[in-house]
């Protein structure tokens, strides 16, 4: 129980210092205002330009480039007796509706699923994991489908393609949306690789809402090759500025065994938006592991994020 607590006086803490206005802060706001902009306005920029590159037919509206946007997020972890350890995640989405509305050109750090990736075992992206690609959302029959073809830059070039698609029937019982999706990337250093999962959302009130989320990933190039992964969500939005996630997650895979529960983990995910376009994030972690005879141990995450979009700039 102590164990238990100890994560959740850390998050009082934070919660604390977040909605103290400090000078320091407002100095950084105010005078980052420009730079914000500038960043902003550069990546608005670069979808026009590359746009034209493709059709140079006709000149568009630079209005129609707006929702471009960029994001820094710097993060600190620490595992229990361990030390802290530094990330960071960058995202940059740039508009080309020349081609369609429904293209993207992102680029961005490897995606990373939060079951899998572990704070004791992070996977850090200090060795500039990004990857480039273009991205096509569409809608077709009620079933959102989203196509992804790219490259992984890092000390070896690795092409890749990843297609998705899910579907969503609403109020199916009791106010139940109930999802299904699948994903295949195929790469050349990770091989194929196959992400199926179901989801059960019940919004419970004006605040609350309740999830279920269970996932089966599956790899072609790895002897540990399955992994199912169940979770329950419980989202509460405290208000427009503040907001907590209460999670029970389970890993069960192939690693030494066959599929067996090797981790169980509570966690807690809180985030204040200073502004609409700034945030922290704190993300304390109880969790049990198989090799330590399931002992708990904890783990934290702080995260401070920013978005570079219109509006978050006067």
């Amino acid at each position: 129980m102590k164990k238990l607590l100890l994560p959740l006086l850390l998050i009082s803490t934070v919660n604390v210092s977040a909605n103290s206005e400090t000078s320091v802060l407002e100095s950084f706001i105010s005078n980052t205002n420009d730079y914000r902009k500038d960043i902003h306005n550069y990546l608005i920029d670069m979808s026009s330009n590359l746009d034209n590159y493709v059709d140079d037919s006709k000149k568009l509206d630079i209005k129609r480039y707006s929702s471009a946007y960029g994001l820094l997020e710097l993060s600190a972890f620490q595992n229990q007796h361990g030390n802290v350890s530094f990330d960071q995640k960058v995202k940059i989405r740039l508009k080309l509706p020349k081609l369609k509305d429904n293209f993207r050109l992102v680029f961005e750090s490897d995606e990373v699923d939060e079951n899998k990736d572990f704070i004791e075992n992070h996977n850090s992206n200090a060795n500039d994991d990004f990857n480039l690609g273009l991205s096509y959302d569409t809608l077709k029959k009620d079933v959102k489908l989203k196509a992804k073809v790219g490259i992984k830059l890092h000390n070896k070039l690795d092409p890749f393609i990843k297609l998705s698609a899910n579907k969503t029937w609403e109020n199916i019982y009791n106010d139940i949306d109930f999802t299904v999706g699948q994903n295949i990337k195929e790469s050349v250093v990770k091989k194929l690789e196959s992400t199926s999962f179901v989801s059960l959302d019940k919004q419970l009130n004006e605040y609350y809402s309740l999830h279920h989320y269970t996932e089966y990933y599956w790899q072609s190039g790895e002897k540990a090759d399955s992994e199912v992964i169940p979770s329950i969500y419980l989202n509460q939005e405290i208000n427009s500025k503040n907001y907590l996630t209460y999670s029970f997650t389970s890993n069960i895979n192939n690693i030494d065994s066959n599929l067996r529960i090797k981790r169980h983990s509570a966690k807690v995910n809180y985030r204040h938006f200073i502004k609409k376009w700034l945030y922290v994030d704190a993300v304390p972690e109880n969790y049990y592991r198989d090799e330590n005879n399931f002992k708990p141990r904890y783990a934290i995450r702080f995260n401070f994020g920013i978005y570079f979009n219109k509006g978050s700039y006067n």
